[in-house]
């Protein structure tokens, strides 16, 4: 028993272990609207930032996803590498609420297209 476990989890880890190359990226830093004056342009950097680092991160684990065999992939692999994809959309996604709620009264003219969907 332990050593089918042992030779489980070295396959799982051969399989897996290309996943742990793509890098979450840092979340950007967005302050409250009462804190955003004279900040307009660095944190409209640090949202760029994120929102690109973010459709790369999406597209790492997309093509880790084919790497791995598709729909064809082991289930567990295939259900970690699509859950970690779907919490970085979801994390995007808030993140962009985020960014606009904060800007909507900053700057209603400019907003950041969302990089993940």
């Amino acid at each position: 028993m332990r050593f089918t476990t042992i030779v489980s989890a070295t396959l799982l880890c051969a399989v897996a272990g290309p996943a742990l190359a793509c890098d979450l990226p840092k979340l950007a830093v967005i302050p409250p609207r009462e804190q955003i004056a004279g900040r307009e342009a660095e944190v409209r950097t640090a949202a760029n930032n994120y929102f690109t680092a973010m459709q790369a991160y999406a597209a790492c684990i997309q093509q880790e996803i084919v790497a791995a065999g598709g729909d064809s992939a082991p289930d567990l692999v295939k259900r970690i590498l699509v859950s970690r994809n779907n919490t970085a959309v979801a994390e995007a996604e808030f993140m962009m609420k985020l960014y606009e709620t904060t800007f909507a009264a900053a700057t209603p003219a400019e907003t950041v297209t969302p990089a993940v969907r």
